[in-house]
């Protein structure tokens, strides 16, 4: 019998903020917290939690400290990326799993026992679009030349359109998601990448890589494919991803953590034998 292949748990849009300010941001915290403790209880055998930015909704120490008091539970060794609507300085003070580079940027390279998990940050200060510097396109480079196994790329903005086009407008931006394509070109080495920002389940493949990603801790966006002037959002269920790997397979399990809804059970054997069960 072979080794256990790497179980990871993905992350996204957090959200956090204070209750009281408005159902949009209702209950973040506390369905992240409950995400928490279902991870914990669940998949406390997993390697590694990445959370892959907007940390907060607004970037203030009142909601970062929440953030990091439910963030901080975690069981396993968790990383954590900044998004769009997170401040940088704020976010490395005051949250134990986001670490700087060099430079200051929030990203960071991790061993696994299959792949390298590579952070990356696509904070732009001035938009809530992406961007890529020279700094953080260089620190890449060397990241990836440096390994010849798989490497698992996180994110928060895509560097494609996702058809989402009022979200596609706040995505990486063109001149970044360019470099970034040379760069995974050049090196050939990442096996999967894996992003936030979009608040809905979407997988794919883009130049030859998988991608995924998930809903998010508050409201989500709604598979609206023509809208462009603003952003149409949804009441669904928040979700976190669950991937397993080895060498031969990689699964990406989409879990809708916060659902009342019954489970059925069935026998294997017999697929009319069913059993309503309590969630």
């Amino acid at each position: 019998m072979g080794p256990q292949p790497l179980k990871l748990i993905h992350l996204t849009d957090l959200h956090i903020a204070p209750d009281g300010k408005g159902p949009a941001l209702e209950g973040s915290a506390a369905k992240t917290a409950r995400a928490v403790d279902i991870i914990n209880r669940d998949h406390g055998d997993a390697e590694l939690c990445v959370v892959t930015g907007d940390l907060v909704y607004d970037p203030d120490p009142v909601a970062y400290d929440l953030a990091q008091s439910i963030l901080s539970r975690l069981t396993m060794p968790t990383v954590s990326l900044i998004g769009n609507h997170d401040d940088r300085a704020m976010a490395l003070a005051r949250i134990s799993s986001a670490h700087a580079d060099g430079n200051g940027f929030v990203q960071s390279v991790l061993q696994t026992s299959y792949a390298l998990v590579v952070t990356l940050d696509t904070k732009d200060n001035e938009t809530h679009a992406g961007t890529l510097c020279e700094d953080r396109l260089q620190w890449l480079d060397a990241c990836l030349g440096r390994h010849t196994g798989p490497v698992w790329l996180f994110m928060h903005h895509a560097p494609f359109a996702t058809g989402l086009p009022a979200m596609d407008t706040i995505g990486l931006a063109a001149d970044a998601a360019l470099a970034l394509e040379k760069i995974l070109s050049k090196h050939a080495n990442v096996a999967h990448l894996f992003f936030g920002h979009y608040h809905r389940p979407m997988s794919g493949v883009w130049n030859g890589i998988p991608f995924s990603t998930h809903r998010s801790m508050m409201l989500q966006c709604a598979m609206d494919l023509k809208t462009k002037t603003h952003v149409s959002a949804i009441f669904e269920e928040p979700q976190f991803a669950i991937i397993t790997a080895d060498s031969a397979l990689t699964v990406v399990h989409y879990h809708d953590f916060d659902s009342s809804a019954d489970t059925v059970s069935f026998g294997a054997a017999d697929g009319n034998n069913l059993r309503a069960e309590t969630a």
